[in-house]
């Protein structure tokens, strides 16, 4: 399986589908919730006005009807002078003198008139009661629907003061309002001051008591929820219906004449309407959280077609881009193989003809990067060799030259015998010196820098001493070949002093790590010598300790020559080669 790279063009193309189609898609479940969330509440409010406007119209016919009851008094002449005789106390029991008024029969037309509106009336009315004043004030003459005929009962003068102080206002107008002080309220009442049709004089009050269950097909239609409420108030003020549950403040909102309010956690929406001249209200609260929850089946449905929308744009994009996608990011691998160097990785990618078009320039493009690159590493690598090997033939004739002056001056001397020696020595020396390898060891070094020095004493005898130690683990270790001879060389050229002092030298090898951890074979050279002035060391024209610095540089990178002296004290020599990164 291909691994990922580290930029995923999937995520990023699913990013892209995701800003693309699903934000808007969202963006337009919500606006279309939004709109219809408040074209919903704007049509609930539209229905419900026009079922307020019903509900007031039919509780204007109501009144009205009852009202026009009120008017008997002034349509039939013998309901106003039974009234007019009520008043003058004609009608109470026990009253004699009045025989020729005939007021037995007022009193059976006033019964029986009063009596078949009662009955015939579509409102449920309930009783019809007359309150004289003068003579007779505190008599009340009742017609009930549950009893026959007309009955006579007492009050008091203060009630039928309270009763005619609710009719001042409304002058010869009839006033609607509850006067059943228990609640639930039961019935309404018209009350209504009587005149005497010529003379205009207050007879008494005329009162009409109506079930309030007669007013509840007026109301049909009103939608009322679990937070909404409906309420019919009289001219007093007081809820004579109710539909619903009134919170506490909802209805000072209500008569406020605000169209919205809020009561807690819930926002409503007011209406209000005032049937006629009757001073009442028609008030209706919608809880606009019931209207929504009303609508949530619009809402999910909604949700329903986006989704699907959402899920038939997503099989789409899955279906497009799939091959797609899976040839991008071969491409995008190719690439991140070319840079990580892997340039012999082939792209291969499906059947999108501009991508096999990009695939294939990229393999071409990597192949000839291959190319030239492995073409170039092999002239360096044979340029570097070459430099090498040539700078190690150096070595081979500035020795002989320097072994050569040696034999010359044993032969003037007529050493004939040691010359003879030293003559055999030097070819186990060119043994060493002309094997193929030019990779050595520590081990071989040190051996061949000891046949060298046992050459020398040969001249030098006793002048020379020296000691070699190779340290645990490095005597088998890379180093370039002839490095220690040439170093070991100018020790005795030139750090003999020439009134025949002794010199020691010391070869030695051990590994050393740095702070970092990075470890590094260290050759070694010490000798006891005449030392020197390490600052006129550059200007010297040493060809063998040049040869031996430009020779590490190429055998390995960070490979490297010090050397410390001290005149009159000796010199000490350090080849540094790391034991990681080693060039081929």
């Amino acid at each position: 399986m291909q691994p990922k790279v580290e930029l995923n063009f999937r995520h990023t193309y699913l990013r892209c589908f995701l800003i693309s189609a699903v934000v808007p898609i969202l963006a337009i479940f919500v606006i279309l919730s939004l709109y219809y969330d408040r074209e919903a509440v704007s049509f609930s409010r539209e229905v419900l006005a026009g079922a307020m406007d019903a509900g007031e119209n039919a509780l204007e016919t109501s009144f009205a009807e009852i009202e026009q009851i009120s008017f008997t008094p002034y349509l039939y002449k013998e309901v106003s002078q039974t009234m007019t005789y009520m008043k003058n106390g004609f009608l109470r029991p026990g009253v004699e003198g009045y025989g020729y008024l005939d007021l037995a029969s007022l009193e059976s037309n006033y019964t029986m008139l009063f009596t078949k509106m009662l009955h015939s009336s579509q409102q449920k009315v309930q009783a019809i009661s007359f309150y004289p004043f003068g003579a007779a004030l505190g008599d009340c003459y009742a017609i009930e629907r549950d009893t026959a005929g007309l009955s006579r009962t007492q009050v008091s003068a203060a009630e039928v003061d309270r009763l005619y102080g609710y009719t001042v206002p409304h002058g010869s107008a009839p006033a609607f309002l509850s006067l059943d002080g228990d609640e639930p309220h039961q019935t309404y009442s018209l009350l209504r001051t009587i005149k005497d049709y010529d003379s205009g004089k207050e007879l008494g009050i005329l009162r009409i008591d109506t079930s309030l269950s007669s007013l509840a097909p007026c109301l049909v239609g009103m939608q009322v929820t679990e937070n909404s409420a409906l309420m019919l108030c009289d001219s007093q003020g007081q809820i004579v219906y109710c539909d619903g549950t009134v919170k506490p403040g909802l209805m000072e909102q209500a008569q406020g004449g605000a169209d919205e309010g809020v009561l807690g956690s819930q926002r409503y929406t007011f209406q209000r309407r005032s049937p006629g001249s009757t001073g009442w209200t028609l008030f209706h609260a919608a809880s606009v959280s019931d209207i929504r929850l009303s609508n949530a089946g619009a809402t999910f449905l909604i949700f329903a077609v986006t989704l699907l929308a959402f899920l038939a744009a997503f099989i789409l994009y899955r279906a497009q881009s799939a091959n797609m996608i899976s040839s991008i990011e071969s491409i995008l691998y190719a690439i991140r193989q070319l840079q990580e160097g892997n340039l012999s990785y082939v792209c291969a990618v499906k059947d999108k003809k501009e991508l096999l078009m990009i695939a294939d320039t990229l393999n071409k493009t990597g192949k000839k990067l291959d190319d030239l690159i492995r073409t170039e590493a092999e002239a360096r690598t044979s340029q570097s060799k070459a430099e090498y090997l040539a700078l190690q033939s150096q070595i081979n004739p500035h020795f002989l030259y320097n072994t050569l002056n040696g034999f010359i001056a044993l032969n003037r001397l007529g050493e004939k015998q040691l010359l003879e020696t030293s003559i055999i020595q030097l070819t186990k020396l060119f043994r060493y010196i002309c094997s193929n390898s030019d990779v050595s060891t520590p081990a071989r070094e040190f051996d061949f820098a000891t046949q060298y020095l046992e050459l020398q004493k040969l001249r030098f005898e006793e002048r020379i001493t020296y000691t070699v130690v190779v340290g645990e683990g490095t005597g088998d270790l890379p180093v370039p070949k002839l490095v220690i001879q040439p170093i070991v060389e100018n020790c005795i050229v030139h750090g003999m002093e020439e009134d025949d002092e002794p010199i020691e030298i010391i070869l030695r090898s051990y590994v050393k790590k740095s702070g970092e951890g990075q470890a590094a074979l260290i050759l070694e050279v010490v000798d006891t010598g005449v030392g020197f002035d390490t600052a006129k060391l550059r200007d010297s024209p040493r060809v063998g300790l040049n040869n031996v610095t430009q020779r590490l540089n190429l055998f390995r990178e960070g490979s490297h020559y010090e050397v410390s002296s001290t005149p009159g004290r000796g010199t000490t020599a350090r080849i540094i080669i790391p034991l990681e990164s080693a060039r081929q």
